[in-house]
């Protein structure tokens, strides 16, 4: 596997990885963080606990704690616009893989990005807008190699070294030009994955004619 040495630039601008826990104790790159936190709508903040919303146990002599399936949802609704990264091929630094994705994506608003473990990074948009079109307008290439973007979900586990699916790009050479309609085309799709794209206009010489589609496709390794 090859390693990515920062390849970014020193600048001023250049973001400063910041961790969960220093985020958490008010550490880390201060105007990142404010940057962040003024640009979030905050909604997994501005709750309050109910009763039952919190149960705090002994599990074999070992304190634990519980939280309601409220306040569940309204931690992943906070996670509805986050995406789980991964470039296969090579190890790439937080702050390359920030300025690529910046200037790859160009998102209207800031967002945040955070380094996990093997290999995985969550990037948290702020728009619907942005979110989209990380997710759809790909392929992402950085360095040559394959930068795999999918949404976050519950299940999602960094422990696994590969994403459970990946967006694919596939044809239908073969079909008849009377079923070129949006609707014919999804649920044809969608005996493959869930299609998020139509590209009707990938063949320059035929306007209007479908060329591809873009869909999520579950891989088993």
């Amino acid at each position: 596997m090859l390693e990515d040495s920062d390849l970014s630039s020193n600048g001023s601008d250049s973001p400063t990885k910041v961790s969960w826990k220093q985020m958490l104790l008010g550490q880390g790159d201060y105007n990142q963080e404010e940057r962040f936190r003024s640009a979030s709508n905050d909604s997994a903040e501005n709750f309050d606990f109910l009763e039952g919303d919190v149960k705090k146990i002994m599990v074999n002599g070992i304190p634990a704690i519980e939280f309601s399936e409220r306040i569940q949802q309204i931690l992943f609704k906070d996670m509805e616009t986050t995406v789980v990264l991964k470039l296969l091929g090579r190890n790439i630094s937080y702050t390359a893989l920030f300025n690529r994705i910046s200037s790859l994506w160009r998102p209207t608003k800031p967002f945040h990005l955070m380094d996990i473990e093997n290999g995985f990074f969550l990037a948290k948009l702020q728009c619907i807008k942005d979110y989209n079109k990380a997710l759809s307008q790909g392929s992402w290439i950085i360095h040559g190699q394959y930068l795999i973007v999918q949404p976050w979900t519950k299940f999602f586990n960094p422990k696994k070294l590969y994403p459970s699916m990946v967006l694919a790009w596939i044809r239908l050479p073969k079909l008849p030009g009377f079923m070129y309609k949006q609707r014919i085309l999804e649920e044809v799709g969608g005996l493959v994955g869930k299609v998020v794209k139509l590209d009707l206009n990938t063949d320059s010489k035929t306007k209007s004619r479908f060329a591809r589609m873009a869909e999520w496709t579950l891989i088993n390794l």
